[in-house]
């Protein structure tokens, strides 16, 4: 396994093995080998899609046909939930955002037409997910978080750096907002500033492994 299919793989298990934790839906399908290595996957997203990436994106290449959790812990006062769904790349850059429709403007409806999804939550039924955004010409795609309750929202982290952070944060709900340009104090975001600030109270404890000071602090700056 490459080094972030252990680190993901580490994530998931963890949420398994722990008894605080409820597993609503779990799956890890195999890895899809069929591919070949992130160099020879890379060149046939190019040559497949039509996609350029960035070579330096090759360090966090995973194959999973689908790594899915969807969990939640509840013990007194807490209640914390949390989902991802990821999947091999060439998998994910044939999956684009939902239908565009309730787009505003011109603008959006571009902006939608160029993301492709990473990660969803389907058992959570809230329709979010993040993705890159596929620009010609832009080899490091940026990455989006949407919520169809708040819109859409640029995180300030790479695609390596997301997975980086799915595998502490574990996906507990809105983590994607500790790197977005928002105030966590405004009334649409508070349910989230306390899930996080709990996850944050919780996590060192079940999952101590993991160092939690970068996002302590992400959520202090947006407070």
């Amino acid at each position: 396994m490459t080094m972030y299919e252990e680190s993901l793989r580490k994530a998931f298990e963890e949420l398994e093995a722990s008894s605080q934790v409820q597993i609503f839906h779990s799956k890890e399908g195999p890895l899809a080998e069929e591919f070949g290595d992130a160099a020879t996957a890379f060149e046939m997203i190019s040559s497949w899609r039509g996609i350029e990436l960035d070579p330096s994106l090759q360090r966090c290449f995973i194959r999973f046909t689908m790594l899915w959790s969807h969990w939640r812990i509840e013990r007194p006062g807490v209640k914390l939930a949390g989902e991802f769904r990821i999947r091999h790349p060439l998998y994910t850059l044939d999956v684009r955002a939902p239908d565009s429709d309730w787009a505003s403007n011109e603008s959006e409806a571009q902006l939608y037409s160029e993301l492709r999804v990473i990660d969803d939550r389907p058992g959570s039924g809230t329709g979010a997910f993040a993705a890159l955004r596929i620009q010609q010409g832009n080899a490091m795609p940026e990455v989006w978080y949407h919520d169809f309750r708040r819109g859409a929202f640029k995180l300030d982290i790479d695609y390596c750096q997301y997975l980086d952070a799915l595998c502490v944060t574990k996906g507990v709900s809105g983590w994607q907002y500790l790197f977005a340009d928002v105030s966590l104090s405004e009334r649409n975001f508070r349910s989230f500033a306390r899930s996080l600030e709990k996850s944050l109270e919780v996590f060192p404890e079940l999952f101590p492994d993991y160092d939690y000071t970068d996002l302590r602090t992400r959520l202090q700056e947006r407070m």
